[in-house]
């Protein structure tokens, strides 16, 4: 649980919005796994449209 993934603070909140630590330990612990995840893709994509 000490491993983390870089992301812009607006990627963040929205990660944080849909998933909680327990869950990004267990699930989503690398940058691969977050990317595959469909409604992670939907606010990337949204993300992207802002910067």
């Amino acid at each position: 649980m000490n491993k983390g993934v870089n992301v812009c603070r607006l990627c963040h909140d929205g990660i944080h919005d849909l998933y909680d630590e327990m869950q990004l330990a267990k699930q989503f612990s690398t940058p691969e796994a977050l990317l595959a995840d469909e409604a992670l893709q939907r606010h990337f994509a949204w993300v992207a449209k802002k910067k």
